[in-house]
């Protein structure tokens, strides 16, 4: 056990050392891989199944023999008495103080099969446990999916931000030349300066976010993530027909019902007949000859038959309840599926919304640019003032960022879909 730990530690160390090396670019698929390793309860798994393998070891043990060592002293009131017919031939007085130590020792030779629906049971669990966990991690990869597009998000901000500050720094130099040969005002060179300042501010803030929220990623992830990094931009292939019925709710509903069958079959096991050998030897007085006052070893063996054929309709009310929660189960599953369909109804609508908004933000970029591009001009000509270019310049900066937003939107929900359908 200690061997196996050593040598996760050293392939985490190794993982973490070699993704600090490597060229900052990230990909969704080797975040969400190593999230779910690095996650805590991962190391379930092991612990589980040593979980299971010490319960069913004992239930194994039912068919061992069992050891107990007993032993009494007493001093009784009375005893049994002969009567005497010839005096002469009188037997000597049964002594009221007795003593006893003995071994007895039981053998199970069959228990109506309780161990055998018993290590079934623990089977089941341990079937069930599995399932919530990777249920749990799951939902780990869903939480990192997520953040992984909100930097994502944050990051074509800043390059939206960063092109739209260039923008403005290459008409203020444009508009500083004109200002020095006096075709405009010195005050739009001060706007566009004060404008250029906010855009920094805000590539500044947006820097610390994303810092952040990378620090956020490397602790889910255990990867060492560099400044400056870089997130890959997914292109995920999704099946618009997919019911969801990979989801792994659906095989943990399976094993419930599972485990409510053998929970019958377990209960069955009370009305079963069981035979138990069984043996005794000791030392004490009165041995089995209880008229002889003499210490004697003694010793009994045999076979021994417990049925309880009757108990009164338990077995069978017990039946009927794992029966009614095979019902609860099934109930269960069916609001899982009907919610499962109309998030996955949603969820497609949701795709195609991006897809056809990003067909008019295509349309708005060109037009915006255009307009752009003739402001430009007159401002430098000093036709219009610089607030009048901004508002302008900041229009087409919107849509350009609409558009790339919208681009990492869609590819988010596809991801949601996915994660949806059970194929995150």
């Amino acid at each position: 056990m200690r061997k196996r730990t050593y040598i996760f530690t050293a392939l985490v160390f190794i993982g973490l050392t070699a993704a600090a090396q490597e060229g900052q670019v990230l990909t969704l698929d080797s975040c969400l891989a190593r999230a779910v390793r690095y996650y805590p309860t991962y190391r379930q798994y092991e612990l589980l199944q040593q979980s299971t393998e010490l319960k069913t070891g004992n239930l194994d043990k039912n068919y061992l023999p069992t050891l107990n060592v007993a032993g009494q002293a007493s001093y009784q009131s009375d005893v049994t008495k002969v009567p005497t017919i010839i005096p002469q031939f009188s037997p000597e007085p049964i002594s009221k103080d007795w003593y006893k130590i003995y071994l007895d020792v039981s053998q199970v030779v069959w228990d109506g099969g309780a161990t055998r629906q018993g290590k079934a049971a623990e089977e089941a669990d341990h079937l069930i446990s599995e399932k919530n966990l990777e249920i749990e991690l799951y939902k780990v990869k869903e939480q990192v999916s997520n953040l992984f597009f909100a930097i994502l998000l944050l990051q074509e901000n800043r390059k939206v931000l960063q092109t739209h500050s260039e923008e403005i720094a290459s008409q203020l130099r444009d508009v500083e030349s004109a200002v020095r040969n006096g075709f405009v005002l010195a005050t739009n060179a001060d706007i566009l300066k004060a404008e250029l300042l906010q855009v920094y501010q805000k590539i500044d803030e947006l820097d610390v976010t994303v810092e952040a929220s990378m620090a956020s990623l490397a602790l889910l992830t255990g990867i060492g993530i560099a400044p400056g990094a870089e997130l890959q931009m997914p292109a995920p292939a999704i099946d618009p027909y997919l019911g969801g019925e990979q989801r792994l709710e659906y095989e943990l509903f399976e094993l419930q019902q599972n485990k409510m069958e053998v929970m019958k079959k377990m209960s069955g096991t009370a009305l079963m007949p069981k035979f138990q050998a069984f043996g005794q030897a000791g030392y004490g007085r009165p041995a089995f000859d209880m008229l002889s006052n003499d210490f004697e070893d003694y010793y009994i063996v045999g076979l021994r038959l417990n049925w309880n054929f009757w108990n009164w309709n338990k077995t069978r009310n017990e039946k009927e309840v794992f029966s009614l929660n095979q019902q609860i189960i099934t109930t269960q599953r069916d609001a899982f599926s009907q919610n499962l369909a109309i998030d996955l109804t949603n969820k497609r609508a949701e795709i195609q919304k991006f897809e056809q908004t990003i067909l008019k933000d295509e349309e708005i970029l060109d037009l915006r640019t255009k307009v752009v591009e003739a402001y430009s001009s007159r401002l430098e000509n000093g036709v219009i003032t610089a607030t009048e270019y901004l508002t302008e310049l900041n229009s087409e900066s919107r849509a350009r960022l609409n558009i790339n937003i919208h681009k990492i939107q869609l590819i988010q929900a596809k991801y949601r879909y996915l994660a949806a359908v059970g194929k995150l």
